[in-house]
Parts: C-alpha cells; sequence; structure tokens
C-alpha cells in the first residue's frame, strides 16, 4: 500500500502572494519610514545640543568659572563654521582668547560629522561662540540652527539660548509643518 507523502513547502503561487502583499504595504508604510527616520535625526541633534548647552551652563555655575562652547579648527582657535566635522568643545578659557591652549581644561568634546545634517551657531553679536557666566547667564543670546541632508524645512530645527542661558526649541506655531524661529518667520534650508 503506497502512502502519500505530506507537503511541506509552499506553492509558487502562495509565495508570489505573500511577495505582492509585502510590496503593497512598503510602497503604503515607505514615506512613514522615512519620515519618521528624519524626525530621529532631528531629535538627536537637537538633544545632543541642548545637553551640550546644559552641561556648559550647569558646569559654569557649580564652578563658578566662565564655560564656552564653540567649534575649532585645527589650531583649536573657535570658528564661525561649526560644519564639516568639525569638533564642537565645552571647555573653561582661561586665559579668555577663544581658543583651546594648554592652560585651559577641555569638559566635552563631539565631532559633527558630516552627512548627520548642518548645523550652524548664529549669535546676537556675531560671536563663533557662547559663554556661560558663573551666574548660568550669557551677556550674548544666539540659535543654533539645523538643517537635514535633504534641506528639507519640515525637518528643519532650532535651539535658541537666550541670555538667562536657557535653552528652548521653536515649534510649529501657525501649523504649517514648518517651525518658526524666535521671530515668527519659518525655518528655512539650506543654512
Amino acid at each position: 500500500m503506497a502512502t502519500r507523502s505530506e507537503s511541506r513547502g509552499v506553492s509558487l503561487m502562495e509565495l508570489l502572494t505573500v511577495l505582492a502583499l509585502i510590496a503593497a504595504l512598503m510602497t503604503l508604510t515607505g514615506p512613514t519610514f522615512a519620515h519618521l527616520s528624519e524626525r530621529a535625526q532631528v531629535r538627536r541633534a537637537m538633544d545632543t545640543f541642548r545637553d551640550l548647552f546644559q552641561f556648559a551652563r550647569t558646569h559654569a555655575v557649580y564652578s563658578a568659572q566662565p564655560t564656552t562652547v564653540c567649534a575649532i579648527d585645527g589650531d583649536g582657535r573657535c570658528v564661525k563654521s561649526w560644519q564639516g566635522s568639525k569638533d564642537i568643545i565645552v571647555f573653561v578659557d582661561k586665559t579668555k582668547n577663544r581658543r583651546l591652549d594648554s592652560d585651559d581644561e577641555l569638559l566635552r568634546s563631539i565631532n559633527w560629522p558630516t552627512g548627520d545634517g548642518n548645523i550652524r551657531w548664529r549669535s546676537a553679536l556675531g560671536r563663533p561662540y557662547i559663554t556661560f557666566l558663573q551666574m548660568g547667564n550669557t551677556w550674548q543670546n544666539g540659535t543654533l540652527y539645523y538643517c537635514p541632508d535633504n534641506n528639507d524645512a519640515r525637518y528643519a530645527g532650532a535651539l535658541v539660548v537666550n541670555q538667562g542661558g536657557r535653552g528652548y526649541e521653536p515649534v510649529d506655531s501657525n501649523e504649517d509643518g514648518i517651525a518658526e524661529n524666535r521671530y515668527g518667520d519659518n525655518l528655512s534650508c539650506p543654512l
């Protein structure tokens, strides 16, 4: 008596049906995943710099020493451009020359790599740095701007630091999908 072997695989038709369903779902959800990825990148950038500025402010208060944040060039000088794989540092500028010298105290350093979006620091006095004083305040205010590599302003971000040394992120108050700067104008890219 012959026994029939049980089939343990799937037919070609079943496989093609499953692949068609997966392709249809990917078509529908692909833009959503891209949107979530862009939002996550903005959030990471804003969190990184909010934490860096808060660290500098806290250090200035607890150590009673002015504490500076800036991007530096190869010679350790604070530079205007925070772009292009620059090291962004927090340091106690004991010599007050806006340069990381051997006498200064380096507290923290991050490298903002090319390809993680574009950043730019703009201060009211045109300074390429911000210094937090012993009371946590700063004699200058400024804004750190972020734009994604694709320059889509819907994913732009900003961190405003007021003279009290406190930072906040502007929101999309008119609900057009783009956050506004402190003057109520939409953030724009490129920087």
